[in-house]
C-alpha cells in the first residue's frame, strides 16, 4: 500500500492559533527567567499585536503566581502625525488599565528627542537642512532611534537595581514586510523563539517575525470581533490605517502600502513609518493628504501642516533661500555657497508655524477640545529665538514681535502654494576674505561678556564670574547642566511679564555687532542652561556672529553682491588653495588666461 501526500510539509502553514501559542510561549519563557520585557511600541498594527501578545503572556504568568514586568516605550518625535500621537497615548492608557485589572506591573514611557536635537532647533536655527530625499535620514536616528535607546538604557539600569535578569526588547518586525527588511533581519539573525543579542549589545526578540500581513490582520480581526481577548479592540488602529490610504478598509490600504514597501510601487517614506512626521521630506508621504481627502471635516486641523510640508519640499533647490556665508575660516577666507536655510526663510517658517498653532488653538476652543498639536511650544520658542540670535539668523527677540503680531494683533502668515523648483546642481563655491580670526579684538565687548553689566554689578553678589580662557580671551561662567535646556518657569514668566517689552526692543533695532543681545538676555536671566561643552563653544560662536554682524554678513546681505565680492578657487593665494582644496571643483580650479588676437 502506497501513501500519497497531497501537500508538501513546506506548503502547510501553521494556523493563527498555533502562531499565537508559539509567540506567547516564547515571551512567557522570558518572564519565567525573571526578565523585564520591553515592548518598542510605535502605535502601528505590528507593534500593537506584539504588545498584545506580551500582555497576554504576562497575564498567564501572573495567573500562575508569577510577577511579570512589562515596559512599553514609544517615541514622540515632536513632529509626529497628530493622529498617531493621540492614538499612542490612548493605547498606552489601555495598557495600564489592562495591567491593573489583571495584577500585572505595566510601565509606559514616552521618549522624545532633546531640545537641542529636535527638528525645530535643527532647522530653524540654521544647524541643518531637512532630511530631503536622496540625502541621509539622520532625522530617524536623532528623533526616534536615539531617544528610544536612551529610554531603554534607563530601564536597563532600573532592572539591574531591582534584581531582574537582563531585559529583552520585543520588536514587531516581520520577514514578509519587504525584501529589504528580510535581508536586514536575516543579517542580524533575528529570531521569534529565543532572544538574540544585536550589534548594540541588547537582547531582542521578534515574536511575529514569521507572520504574514494576513496573519496580523486576522489576529486584529479576531480581537475586534470578540473571538480573542486583548488590551485593546484595535478599532482606532484600523481607522488610521484605512484613512491614511483614503479608504474605508484598513486591509486594502495596508496591502497598498506593503506593495510600496516591496518595491512594486513608489514608496511613501524612507523610515518605514505608516504615517510620516508632518515635516518628513524623505519621500512624498501622502498619508496626511489622504486623511484630509477622505474626511475633510475630521482632519481639517491638519491642513496647515500638510501645506507647510509641501512648501518645505518646494524650496529645496531655491538657492536664494540659503545662507551663503560659511562659518569656518581657513587661511583668511570663508566659503560662499548655499548651505542651510537663510535668515529670511527661517523667519518665514517661524511665522507660518506660529500662525498654524494659533489657528489650531482657535479651532480647539470652538470645538471644546484640546489642541491636537503645537509646532512651537513655549520652551521651544525661547530656544529658537535665543539660538537664532546666537547664530545671527534673526534680530534679537524676533519671535516675540511675530508672536505679538500673530497672536495678539491677528496678523496671519498663510503658507503659500508654490511650484517646486526643478533640481539644480550646487553653484560653484566662491571664497571671501575676512581675516584670520572672526574676532581678536574688544574681548570685553564680544562673546558672553557685557561691560555695562559688569560695571553695574561690580563687587556685588550678582557680579558675573569671569573665566580666563588662557589665550588672551575671557568669558563669563554661566549655568551648565547635562544638556542644553530651557527653564520652564523662566519661559512662563518671560511670556507673562516680558513678551511685550521684548517685542518693543526688537522694533527699536540693534547696533552693529549687537545681534547676539537676545541670546545673552536669555542666558543672563536664567532662561537657558547650556551643556558643559557649550560654555566655551557658544562663547566662540557669539564672537564669530558679532564679528560677521559688524561686516554686514548676517541679516540683509544681498546674495548677488556677496557673490560679486567672492573669488574663485583658482584666484586664491597658494596657502588658501591648499587649505580649501576639498572645495575645489573642475570649473572653479581652472585658471583663466587672456589671449590677444
Amino acid at each position: 500500500m502506497q501513501t500519497v501526500e497531497m501537500f508538501l510539509h513546506a506548503e502547510v502553514r501553521p494556523t493563527l492559533d498555533h502562531r499565537v501559542g508559539r509567540a506567547i510561549e516564547a515571551i512567557g519563557a522570558l518572564f519565567v527567567a525573571n526578565r523585564m520585557v520591553i515592548c518598542q511600541f510605535s502605535a502601528g498594527k505590528d507593534s500593537g499585536v506584539v504588545t498584545s501578545l506580551a500582555l497576554e503572556a504576562a497575564r498567564q504568568h501572573a495567573a500562575a503566581g508569577g510577577r511579570p514586568l512589562v515596559c512599553v516605550v514609544t517615541a514622540d518625535t515632536l513632529v509626529e502625525s497628530p493622529e498617531m500621537v493621540e492614538h499612542a497615548h490612548r493605547e498606552l492608557a489601555k495598557m495600564e488599565t489592562f495591567g491593573r485589572e489583571h495584577g500585572i506591573k505595566v510601565r509606559v514611557r514616552v521618549v522624545a528627542p532633546s531640545l537641542a536635537t529636535s527638528w525645530q532647533l535643527s532647522i530653524l536655527t540654521g544647524r541643518a537642512l531637512p532630511s530631503y530625499a536622496g540625502t541621509n535620514s539622520d532625522c530617524s536616528v536623532s528623533l526616534k532611534i536615539e531617544p528610544s535607546r536612551v529610554g531603554r538604557n534607563q530601564l536597563y539600569r532600573e532592572a539591574r537595581k531591582a534584581g531582574y535578569a537582563e531585559p529583552v526588547v520585543l520588536l514587531g518586525t516581520r520577514l514578509a514586510e519587504s525584501e529589504r527588511r528580510k535581508a536586514k533581519m536575516t543579517a542580524r539573525g533575528d529570531r521569534a523563539d529565543t532572544p538574540v543579542r544585536n550589534s548594540d549589545g541588547e537582547y531582542t526578540l521578534c515574536p511575529i517575525a514569521g507572520w504574514s500581513t494576513e496573519d496580523v490582520w486576522e489576529f486584529i480581526g479576531e480581537v475586534a470581533s470578540g473571538l480573542r481577548s486583548s488590551y485593546t479592540d484595535f478599532d482606532e488602529t484600523k481607522r488610521i490605517y484605512a484613512h491614511a490610504g483614503n479608504s474605508s478598509c484598513a486591509i486594502v490600504s495596508d496591502l497598498t502600502f506593503e506593495e510600496a514597501s516591496a518595491g512594486t510601487r513608489v514608496r511613501r517614506g524612507h523610515c518605514d513609518a505608516r504615517t510620516g512626521c508632518w515635516t518628513c521630506q524623505q519621500a512624498d508621504d501622502r498619508s496626511l493628504a489622504e486623511m484630509i481627502r477622505f474626511d475633510q471635516d475630521r482632519y481639517a486641523y491638519a491642513l496647515g501642516l500638510q501645506q507647510l510640508n509641501r512648501f518645505i519640499r518646494a524650496i529645496r533647490y531655491d538657492w536664494s533661500r540659503r545662507n551663503w556665508v560659511g562659518r569656518t575660516i581657513r587661511a583668511g577666507y570663508v566659503c560662499l555657497e548655499p548651505d542651510t536655510f537663510g535668515a529670511a526663510t527661517v523667519r518665514e517658517l517661524v511665522r507660518y508655524m506660529l500662525t498654524i498653532d494659533r489657528d489650531e488653538r482657535i479651532r480647539a476652543r470652538r470645538a471644546g477640545t484640546q489642541p491636537k498639536f503645537q509646532t512651537l511650544p513655549l520652551p521651544m520658542m525661547i530656544a529658537v529665538d535665543a539660538m537664532q540670535s546666537l547664530q545671527g539668523l534673526a534680530a534679537p527677540f524676533a519671535i516675540w514681535a511675530d508672536y505679538r503680531d500673530i497672536c495678539q494683533r491677528g496678523v496671519s502668515y498663510r503658507v503659500p502654494e508654490i511650484a517646486p523648483m526643478s533640481p539644480a546642481p550646487m553653484p560653484e563655491p566662491l571664497f571671501l576674505h575676512v581675516g584670520n580670526e572672526w574676532d581678536d579684538t574688544a574681548d570685553q565687548w564680544t562673546g558672553f561678556r557685557d561691560p555695562l553689566m559688569e560695571a553695574l554689578t561690580e563687587r556685588s553678589p550678582c557680579a558675573p564670574t569671569i573665566l580666563d580662557l588662557g589665550d588672551g580671551k575671557s568669558t563669563w561662567s554661566v549655568r551648565t547642566g547635562p544638556r542644553f535646556d530651557v527653564d520652564v518657569e523662566s519661559a512662563a514668566m518671560t511670556l507673562q511679564f516680558e513678551a511685550d517689552r521684548l517685542a518693543a526692543m526688537h522694533d527699536r533695532g540693534f547696533h552693529p555687532g549687537g545681534i547676539t543681545t537676545g541670546y545673552r538676555w536669555y542666558l543672563n536671566y536664567g532662561a537657558l542652561t547650556l551643556s558643559h561643552k557649550q560654555q566655551l563653544k557658544h562663547d566662540e560662536v557669539a564672537r564669530r556672529t558679532d564679528f560677521k554682524d559688524r561686516l554686514g554678513l548676517n541679516l540683509g546681505h544681498d546674495v548677488e553682491q556677496l557673490v560679486a565680492r567672492g573669488v574663485r578657487f583658482s584666484e586664491l593665494p597658494g596657502d588658501a588653495r591648499q587649505a580649501w582644496g576639498h572645495k575645489a571643483t573642475t570649473d572653479g580650479a581652472q585658471t583663466s588666461f587672456g589671449f590677444e588676437v
